[in-house]
């Protein structure tokens, strides 16, 4: 069962949250080459009951992550070889969305600027204490829950829009813009009855019953009402 096959079961709302228990593990990926942070940081982990992986190096971990790849990356900004910065700049370009927490024990506020501006999820400086970084590892896992529920969400509802045919898209972007059936009729030159047609077969592939439904799953395609029909919908990568 996909998150869409209830329209009515709220899924469709961009305020409704993902249950906490929701998706696989989250894993906590640990990256520092030196061994002595890495074990303190894994048995904090590991005493709030988070999963980790632990990594000497940036490349290790790089082989490893992947798309469907859950929870958070926390990594030490200075380190041989491939930086935590460095790091998160390559995860970026292989469109890898896990959020990264940077932790240095030389911060400042160039590093700090570059590291948010690279996406870099949150910048904590050594000397923190273990309820800080446990507490800014469990609200990364929590937005990267969150992203990957509006994530699939998205993706079906824009499956199931790709269904719709071209003149079915007129229609019903006059639909979710409140028009009743006698104005689409008019706006598009058909008969009511026509328009009526048009507006089951929408709601027939689409598996819904009414126009609020229909809005709802046009916020979770997160499409631009305001392009028209012929760039509502974007193709399929």
């Amino acid at each position: 069962m996909t998150a869409l096959d209830n329209p009515n079961s709220g899924l469709f709302d961009p305020n409704t949250a993902p249950q906490e228990d929701a998706g696989p593990e989250p894993v906590v990926y640990l990256v520092d080459d030196q061994q002595a942070e890495l074990d303190l940081l894994q048995r904090w982990c590991l005493q709030e009951g988070l999963k980790t992986e632990t990594f000497n190096q940036a490349e290790d971990l790089l082989k490893v992550l992947h798309a469907d790849s859950h929870g958070c990356v926390v990594a030490d900004l200075r380190m041989p070889r491939l930086s935590g910065l460095e790091l998160q700049a390559e995860m970026s370009r292989r469109e890898l969305t896990i959020p990264v927490i940077l932790v240095t024990g030389h911060g400042d506020a160039e590093n700090c600027r570059a590291a948010f501006q690279q996406g870099v999820f949150d910048f904590i400086e050594k000397g923190f204490r273990h309820e800080e970084i446990l507490h800014a590892i469990n609200s990364a896992i929590r937005k990267h829950r969150r992203d990957r529920f509006r994530y699939q969400v998205r993706k079906e509802a824009l499956d199931l829009l790709r269904k719709i045919s071209p003149r079915e898209t007129e229609v019903m972007l006059l639909l979710a813009g409140g028009s009743p059936l006698k104005g689409i009729a008019q706006e598009l030159s058909i008969s009511v009855q026509t328009a009526s047609k048009h507006r089951g077969s929408i709601f027939t592939k689409l598996g819904i019953d009414n126009e609020v439904d229909l809005y709802k799953m046009l916020l979770a395609a997160e499409v631009n009402l305001d392009v028209g029909p012929a760039a509502l919908i974007p193709p399929a990568p």
